[in-house]
Parts: structure tokens; sequence; C-alpha cells
């Protein structure tokens, strides 16, 4: 496929061919953000259009013609003649296995949706895929800091899934890096400086990391107290 010409001004329209329709794009879009421009749903559970793409999850994977194994659509910048699947029998059942791995090391996956804006998404793609909460059932990383009494975010990381949102977006978006990771595997955790409490470390209580997450791993205290009263 080559380049087309632009009806508007006759300079040259980059392409590509996204299930099987040709669509336009922009230089340094990633295939996710024309899928996503173009109405095409890809499952995400690291995603955050705020933040630099990351690629944890591995649930937007599509599938592009050339490539041997599915690839992720978040940080694989789209091509000129590029052809991409985002949709097919293998890819939803790799979303759907991955979510049961997911589902499976967490200990709800319902929660209270005043424990964020984003608390909803993981639930929301399980029951959607018919995902089996408990076919890898066994050993998982995250434990809650619900010694942490602080009056604004309840730390519960027993529901973490390492998607790594709220570190992202304290960093990238607040500068404040108060948020990191220790450790790897199933020994991973999201924590602070020498994983003391919030109140001692460079947090300013701004919200913006209980927002992101997808899993209500992190709430709003202050919301959830109202709910009770």
């Amino acid at each position: 496929m080559t380049a087309t010409q632009n009806g508007v001004n006759g300079s040259s329209e980059l392409t590509l061919t996204l299930d099987g329709e040709v669509v336009p794009f922009t230089l340094g879009e990633t295939i996710y953000e024309v899928a996503r421009r173009h109405e095409k749903f890809i499952p995400t559970l690291c995603y955050d259009p705020r933040l630099e793409p990351f690629g944890a999850c591995r649930l937007c994977v599509v599938e592009v013609r050339g490539q041997r194994n599915p690839v992720a659509s978040c940080t694989m910048p789209a091509v000129l003649g590029m052809e991409v699947s985002t949709s097919s029998e293998r890819l939803e059942q790799y979303r759907k296995t991955l979510l049961e791995m997911v589902a499976s090391e967490n200990p709800s996956i319902e929660v209270s949706p005043l424990r964020g804006y984003s608390s909803q998404e993981l639930g929301v793609l399980v029951e959607q895929y018919g995902a089996n909460t408990g076919r890898f059932a066994g050993a998982h990383s995250g434990h809650s800091r619900l010694d942490d009494t602080n009056p604004f975010i309840l730390r519960d990381y027993d529901l973490c899934i390492s998607c790594y949102r709220c570190v992202r977006v304290c960093a990238e978006q607040e500068g404040d890096y108060a948020i990191s990771v220790m450790n790897r595997g199933f020994h991973t955790q999201i924590t602070v400086e020498f994983n003391g409490l919030l109140k001692e470390s460079a947090c300013t209580f701004c919200g913006q990391c209980v927002q992101t997450c997808p899993t209500g791993a992190l709430a709003d205290k202050k919301a959830l107290r109202n709910c009770e009263l």
C-alpha cells in the first residue's frame, strides 16, 4: 500500500489498514491511538491517555501482518501500509487468559465505585470476557498498608495488579515522585520511600493516584466514610 493523496491540500496522507478498512493516521501515533480514534475497542488496564505508553498489562495486543506474535498496540507506532487486526478468536482467548491470571490474584473484583474514577475497569473487563477468577489461584503480589493512618488515601494493595499507573501519574503529571515500586515478580510492592507512610513521604494527597487506579487498590477514604454515614 502506498500513501494516498489528500484531496484538500494535495499533501501525502499516511494510511494503514485497520480491521480491513483503510484509515488515516498522524506520524507519531500508536496503533492504539489510531484504533481508539476510529472507535475500535481494545481492552487495557495499564493505559491512561495522560501518561506515556507503558505496555505492562498486554491486554491491548493486536495482530499485525508480518509479525509472528501479537504486539502491544499502546507502544507500537503506526506505520504506513501496516495491516492491523484488533480482534480475532486468538486475540480474544489471549486477553481472556490474561484477565483470568490478573483476576485470580485479586481477593476482590467487585469494589465500591466510590473508591475512585477508574476503580471499576478490572471488574468490567472480567465480566465482559467471562473470565474465570479462580483458574490460576495461588500466590499474589502486593500487600495492603492498612496501618497507614492518613485520612485521605486507602492503600489496599491486596487489590494491586502492578499496572504502575499510580507511580507514573505521580511522576509524570504531578512531578512529586512520591510513589515507587519495590522488588519484582510476586514480591512486587507499590510503596513510598523507605516503605513508610504517605504522610512521611513527598505525597501532596492530590488524589491523582486514586483516580487512575483501575482496581480500587487506592481509594478515597473520605468518599467511603460519607457513604457509610
